[in-house]
């Protein structure tokens, strides 16, 4: 009895060996799993040494305006057009030598009037929690001697902390307070005096900001991309799985064991990634060595399964590869990092690869901490496996 439950995972060990002696001896297989994401790394590495890359500061435009102060009944929100973000806000200006109304809080009232959630707090821990917690999107902090530098025509700066987690976002909080800047320069009629919002970058590992961010999205992009372009042509054409198929080898079985098989090389293809990215830019990461491996291996396995659910759909290996070239363009533009998706990013397993890798490597956060995305990305791989052994079982022959 023994001996019969041990003979599938027996065929299913001898298939996943099977399999990765043919990964083995393809060339190419191999050169677009390790080099072809080597040289992407390579590539940001020489652009980021090369770019000259200018200042975060942003200096606020001059505009002319009404001169009444933000209370007035003319001043509403239909002036300027409100928008539908979470701003949070630290007023420590303690001058007071402006002789009309006091500067930060008339500030404050322009910020309030073109954000749609402007929170007061009275501390910076307050307000970095709910950055954290993703309650803001941003903080600005006015610096005390606001007043003071404004009235006698002197440059200030207030700060705009942002999430560096939150690429899409960072451009509408900006927008936002430079909004605030020019209509509350404008309603002074000032020229002279300036207000600069000053960008202060949260969550960000220590190193270069866009090695971490672009880095780490080019790492979870050919993880998953990588093992799914390869795995597509593992089923299609495969000459020998028609006589493995004569054997009592079921259909589940031979899924499973290319799976497995992927995601061994896949667990490699990690190691060479995460060791470059972290490595070649030194970044130190707030997450252990460990769990970064244990993220890349579960957007291998979800590449994996993408990739064989493409292999049994397909009849040809020109469909495969016109398939896989879809997922290939779907999948970059609805990753969420370039634009907002909303429910969708919820839904993509490559946005819940590279959000788990945010929160873990730029947020610090654990595993358990992220546990929601991981099960998502587990119950898509066993969806996937399912829906592609279903698939592959209609099949009559193998093209």
């Amino acid at each position: 009895m023994a001996e019969t439950l041990t003979k599938p995972s027996r065929r299913v060990t001898n298939m996943v060996g099977k399999e990765l002696r043919l990964i083995v001896k393809d060339k190419v297989a191999l050169f677009l799993i390790f080099l072809l994401p080597a040289a992407l790394i390579g590539m940001l590495y020489w652009v980021t040494n090369e770019s000259s890359m200018g200042g975060m500061a942003i200096g606020g435009g001059g505009t002319g305006g009404s001169t009444g102060d933000i209370g007035n009944e003319t001043d509403t929100g239909d002036s300027f057009g409100g928008t539908n973000i979470s701003l949070g806000l630290i007023d420590r200006d303690t001058t007071t030598t402006y002789e009309g109304a006091d500067l930060s809080e008339n500030f404050t009232a322009y910020l309030d009037l073109i954000a749609s959630d402007l929170r007061i707090y009275n501390s910076t821990e307050e307000a970095f929690n709910d950055l954290y917690e993703e309650e803001i999107l941003g903080y600005v902090v006015i610096p005390d001697g606001f007043e003071a530098n404004l009235t006698v025509n002197e440059p200030t700066y207030v700060l705009v902390h942002m999430d560096a987690t939150k690429i899409i976002e960072q451009s509408t909080v900006m927008g936002v307070v430079q909004a605030a800047t020019i209509t509350f320069r404008a309603s002074k009629l000032w020229i002279r005096s300036e207000v600069f919002p000053s960008i202060e970058i949260e969550f960000a590992p220590e190193g270069g900001y866009l090695e971490s961010t672009f880095g780490g999205f080019i790492v979870i992009f050919s993880s998953y991309l990588g093992i799914a372009m390869t795995s597509a042509q593992s089923i299609v054409g495969d000459e020998p799985l028609r006589r493995m198929l004569l054997t009592p080898t079921n259909r589940l079985e031979v899924i499973v064991a290319k799976v497995l098989a992927y995601v061994v090389i896949g667990f490699f293809q990690s190691l060479l990634l995460v060791s470059l990215w972290v490595f070649v830019f030194n970044l130190n990461l707030n997450t252990g060595f460990e769990s970064l491996i244990i993220i890349m291996s579960l957007s291998s396995l979800t590449g994996s399964t993408t990739g064989i659910l493409i292999s049994a759909i397909s009849s040809t290996r020109l469909q495969a590869n016109q398939m896989f070239l879809f997922v290939l363009f779907g999948t970059l533009i609805l990753s969420g990092f370039f634009i907002d998706v909303g429910v969708i990013d919820e839904i993509m397993p490559l946005n819940q690869g590279l959000k788990v890798l945010i929160d873990t490597a730029f947020k610090g956060l654990t595993l358990a901490d992220v546990l929601d995305p991981i099960l998502r990305l587990l119950g898509f791989s066993v969806g996937t496996i399912l829906l592609a052994t279903f698939i592959f079982s209609k099949k009559p022959t193998l093209g």
